[in-house]
């Protein structure tokens, strides 16, 4: 099995877009604030989270060949929520290995997204705030399968659109 990596990937962009469910465009505009958040983090830290005493070097045996395939790596699993020892054999590492990078490289991720002010709106007060700055919002939304209700008009109501299915909706709203 051929190793994962950015170089890989980013020859066929339909591919790329399916493995880690952004576009090459995108996701370079994602990489600019990752790769502010990674020098910030290796810079102060060792990649085990110590306090970092002497400049970072680059190792002959490092687990992967550039910043950019530490992305596709926590995009890829975070996108398709596989198993550690999945995710271990697609980017040519072993499970304890895998395990240590998802960990670090989804904070890294959540400081990137908070940084470039792509993080959902949790609650009520976030959304009315980015509502009165004027930013633009996208509204998602997930439907729960519930029981069919005996009452016509309340099926109605709850009627998704899809064959015999009744569902209750649940709005997520995300932030631009």
């Amino acid at each position: 099995m051929q190793r994962q990596t950015y170089q890989n990937l980013k020859r066929n962009e339909a591919q790329f877009q399916s493995t880690t469910g952004l576009s090459l465009s995108c996701f370079d505009g994602l990489f600019l604030y990752f790769e502010v958040q990674w020098d910030k983090y290796i810079t102060r830290n060792t990649i085990a989270g110590k306090e970092r005493i002497r400049p970072p070097r680059t190792y002959k045996n490092k687990v992967f060949e550039d910043t950019e395939s530490m992305l596709v790596f926590i995009l890829y699993y975070l996108k398709n929520n596989c198993l550690q020892e999945s995710q271990a054999a697609m980017f040519g590492m072993n499970q304890p290995q895998a395990n240590f990078w998802i960990h670090l490289l989804k904070s890294i991720l959540l400081k990137t997204l908070k940084a470039s002010k792509s993080l959902p709106c949790r609650d009520f007060d976030s959304l009315q705030k980015f509502l009165q700055e004027g930013q633009d919002i996208f509204i998602g939304g997930s439907e729960r399968p519930i029981p069919r209700p005996s009452d016509d008009e309340v099926q109605k109501e709850y009627y998704s659109g899809k064959k015999n299915t009744c569902c209750e909706k649940h709005p997520h709203y995300i932030s631009d």
